[in-house]
């Protein structure tokens, strides 16, 4: 199983101009001025505390004691933790549209938050991101259709095996650390992690079972809102996924970053964030849109073959044809087969050995099995139906 800390060094880049960096904001008061921190109205909107929260193995407080920033808000919600030392961001005039139906949502349960946003200050941001974070898990839960309900506290004897706890099979709630500096994303990624890298970086805490993801928002790709949203989305898909009926071993390389495309397709179009291992950093070239790239590659017989992506063991083998073919994929399947695609994913991440622990050995093989066993495809009928769909789009 290759560790968790390797599976992100990422590139993420969008084809913008060049903008000016958010101007920096002062130490906010520990109070939000729209829940006013007061437990019932966070619980009516569905979270929990914003601190001090269990983040990481230090805890938020361990965070704003050992990284300097400016100032550190965070925010506990029902599957995820958030930690955020970015500053306010103007917002602009492009972006009304798209921020109107979740700042809607959020002024439902804070009545405080004005009609006309004109700046996302940090308070602002982080119920933002926690607004998300669980529309994307839902999305996520029913992409593999499953509930709450589907994960045990802990593992059962009977039933199907789901993991070892209710966080898609994992005992422990999912956390996202986002910076406004790459020396404190450095830093907590060196302490905490081993190794400290200058990139977004997922992580396994083994001890309490919970996926973690640190992200330096400072590259102007993912500086702002828009595109840090889409970068974090990519990056939480790739969690789940780990998480689902527990991290023991990795998911296929294909599928771990076609449906992390494929969900940070849905959140921003135009926005690709591309996975290395550890001391890579790809870059993402052609054309932003990847649906165009896809008939493409049609076109010119370019298409990379379930078989050629079988053999990929690790993010940094992908090419470019590869990672968009892996995007096409996974919108194929999710899309035009989601029964069979959930039953695919359940059994390729739950495969058990003969005593009844999670092995992920020959999962080349397990694919080949469910492939024939769920549509009755070989891996050169899933190439030819995925192609068939591509020709009528």
């Amino acid at each position: 199983m290759r560790s968790i800390a390797a599976l992100l060094v990422c590139g993420a880049l969008a084809w913008l101009a060049a903008a000016r960096a958010p101007a920096p904001t002062p130490p906010v008061d520990d109070v939000c001025p729209y829940c006013e921190n007061d437990p019932e109205r966070l619980a009516a909107a569905g979270l929990v505390s914003h601190g001090p929260i269990d983040l990481g193995p230090t805890g938020s407080a361990g965070v704003v004691a050992s990284l300097p920033a400016s100032q550190w808000v965070f925010l506990e919600s029902e599957h995820l933790r958030w930690g955020m030392s970015v500053g306010s961001e103007t917002v602009k005039t492009k972006d009304r549209e798209r921020l109107a139906p979740e700042l809607d949502a959020l002024r439902e349960h804070f009545p405080a938050i004005p009609e006309k946003v004109k700046k996302l200050d940090p308070w602002l941001r982080v119920h933002l991101m926690a607004y998300r974070g669980e529309r994307l898990y839902e999305r996520f839960q029913a992409i593999l259709r499953v509930t709450d309900a589907d994960f045990p506290e802990t593992r059962q004897a009977d039933g199907p095996y789901m993991g070892n706890g209710k966080y898609l099979g994992e005992s422990d709630k999912f956390e996202v650390l986002i910076h406004a500096s790459r020396k404190t994303h450095i830093l907590y990624t060196q302490e905490h992690m081993g190794v400290g890298v200058t990139d977004s970086m997922r992580w396994h805490f083994q001890g309490s079972h919970k996926m973690f993801a640190s992200i330096p928002a400072v590259d102007t790709d993912i500086r702002y809102d828009r595109y840090l949203w889409a970068h974090t989305a990519h990056n939480l898909a790739h969690l789940f996924l780990c998480a689902y009926k527990h991290f023991s071993y990795d998911p296929p390389t294909w599928l771990d970053e076609g449906l992390a495309h494929y969900v940070e397709q849905v959140v921003e179009p135009e926005f690709h964030t591309l996975d290395g291992d550890e001391g890579s950093l790809p870059r993402n070239e052609g054309t932003a849109d990847w649906d165009k790239a896809l008939r493409t590659l049609l076109r010119r017989k370019k298409l990379a073959s379930f078989a050629e992506l079988l053999r990929v063991d690790t993010f940094g083998e992908l090419t470019q044809d590869q990672h968009v073919t892996c995007y096409g994929l996974a919108r194929f399947l999710v899309e035009e087969h989601p029964a069979e695609f959930a039953a695919f994913v359940g059994a390729v991440k739950g495969q058990l050995n003969e005593e009844g622990y999670p092995d992920g050995s020959d999962l080349v093989g397990l694919q080949r099995a469910q492939l024939q066993e769920l549509w009755g495809w070989a891996p050169r009928d899933l190439d030819a139906a995925f192609a068939a769909w591509l020709e009528a789009r």
